[in-house]
């Protein structure tokens, strides 16, 4: 193994002194992988970022100084006049929202997008609330407008997450944000890491190559979904000369198989030749939001104290309350778009505009559940007649409970509505009413109860308009996924993880993925 500069890549051969047990006698290997002498760049990639922030906050006191002199004395007459004084007061802020980032290790951690997004909208709700306290304190009220200090806040928390996220991509795309890592373990978990790093640039870990015990592996080496292959570069044991020739000095294991004790060898073996070393525990469907790690020193235990955040009456409380709130700013808006889609249902077809159902609800109470009408009144008939017909259909039925390619039931305007998933708009009654949620679990038939068995968790939450699995790929999903994503989200709550899912839910019913 051998780096080359002028190529910029990694290369094994099977004449090399670390030649795996996958090189058969007399066959020759030239596994290139991409590497990055990503130390040097990367003492670029934090301040880099730093002043990606700046600009961020900068810009957001900007926008909001045009909300305040120009959009809202329109709105109201009596407001007082307003100048770039007022701006030009507050330019410390941007740089006390970067010193608080760095306090909270912001551009060291490597992290999904929208993970990093609620911790940047925390500490970014923090240090305006400071900001707020060292105006008051220094008696600064004369020259700093608070009006403009609110909605700086409020678009910070749009603005600095955006540009975050576009400033590392940037970042990696240019080896800055890059950093190569090796990925012990080539299996099916290997194969999720990888696919998630794929679709993570934004985490900015780059796989240049597997270590694995299994012959197999090296000649059916893990994909990208471009198809590239990424290699198998040698075995558990070539571990620490791999790092030590190739420079490559953060590692990943993903090995849940291993046996506890060959794990903790392992990883204290690489432990002296890592810079950092990550490692994924066979804890896979366990609740890990909020979860806290300690250690027991005497006994040289780790612990993890994990909760269940939906149990707690004080989350159930914030959680009602935010529902309730964003429910009634969306029905004022959204009422007279329903009363369109109402006449266009009646015009298309005979029949009620609403539907309602009888869904399970929390603590398995069931209650009416409102939908708008996107079927004919006589839908049980015409499944019956169409799956008597159809021997593929009832594949389909009896897998999804949808038909998925056609469904002989559905209306013209039904067809529209399903697309883009507002036949569910009257569900926001239902939330106001106290017996659904916006995001929640899906809002399940009293007959599928006996299909839930040990996903009764799913209880503990009302049902939501959307969910997890209404952002992770719908209808295309199969009933037992749907399960398993209702019962993490419910033992995995946050109200930052309700935000994100409901931003994410308009992308999604935009692209119409996943929607019969």
């Amino acid at each position: 193994m051998s780096y080359d500069k002028s190529l910029g890549v990694l290369k094994t051969t099977a004449s090399n002194t670390i030649s795996g047990p996958f090189t058969r006698a007399g066959e020759k290997t030239n596994l290139q992988v991409p590497v990055v002498n990503y130390v040097k760049r990367r003492m670029f990639a934090y301040p880099l970022l730093i002043i990606t922030d700046i600009i961020s906050l900068s810009l957001s006191i900007l926008l909001a100084y045009t909300m305040r002199a120009f959009l809202l004395p329109a709105a109201i007459k009596v407001l007082p006049e307003t100048s770039m004084a007022y701006v030009y007061a507050l330019w410390w802020v941007p740089v006390l929202g970067s010193i608080f980032f760095i306090f909270e290790k912001s551009y060291s951690k490597r992290v999904p997008f929208w993970q990093e997004a609620g911790q940047i909208v925390k500490t970014t709700t923090l240090a305006f609330l400071v900001v707020i306290c060292i105006v008051f304190l220094t008696k600064q009220g004369d020259t700093t407008s608070r009006t403009l200090v609110l909605f700086a806040w409020v678009m910070s928390l749009f603005l600095v997450p955006a540009l975050r996220y576009f400033s590392k991509l940037l970042l990696f795309i240019v080896h800055i944000w890059e950093k190569p890592v090796i990925i012990l373990g080539a299996g099916e978990t290997g194969k999720l890491l990888l696919n998630t790093l794929y679709r993570e640039p934004n985490i900015g870990y780059r796989p240049i190559g597997f270590l694995d015990d299994d012959i197999s592996k090296q000649l059916h080496p893990p994909e990208l979904p471009s198809g590239q292959k990424v290699p198998v570069l040698g075995s558990f044991d070539e571990a620490e000369a791999i790092i030590e020739q190739s420079g490559i000095h953060d590692v990943i294991v993903a090995a849940p198989g291993l046996p506890g004790k060959k794990l903790v060898q392992l990883v204290n073996k690489l432990q002296r030749k890592t810079y950092n070393i990550l490692v994924v525990p066979d804890l896979f469907g366990m609740a890990m939001e909020g979860a806290e790690v300690q250690h027991l020193f005497n006994e040289r235990a780790l612990v993890l104290k994990i909760k269940n955040n939906l149990n707690d009456r004080f989350n159930l409380i914030i959680k009602t309350v935010f529902d309730l709130i964003v429910s009634f700013l969306l029905s004022t808006v959204l009422i007279p778009f329903m009363l369109l889609l109402a006449l266009a249902i009646k015009i298309d077809s005979r029949g009620p505009i609403i539907y309602k159902d009888t869904r399970i609800g929390r603590n398995g109470t069931e209650f009416t559940c409102y939908k708008f009408r996107t079927m004919y009144p006589e839908a049980d008939n015409i499944l019956k007649q169409y799956l008597s017909k159809h021997s593929q259909a009832i594949k389909q039925w009896d897998k999804f409970a949808k038909l998925k390619d056609y469904d002989p039931r559905v209306t013209r305007v039904g067809l529209v509505l399903r697309r883009l998933s507002l036949d569910e708009l009257p569900q926001i009654f239902n939330v106001l009413k106290g017996e659904m949620s916006l995001v929640g679990p899906r809002p399940y038939l009293p007959r599928e109860k006996e299909k839930m068995q040990d996903r009764e968790d799913i209880l503990l939450s009302h049902p939501g308009i959307t969910g997890l699995w209404q952002v992770s790929g719908r209808n295309d999903i199969e009933f037992d996924e749907r399960l398993r994503l209702d019962s993490w989200y419910v033992r995995n709550w946050s109200l930052w993880l309700d935000i994100s899912i409901l931003i994410r839910t308009v992308a999604v019913v935009l692209k119409g993925k996943g929607a019969y």
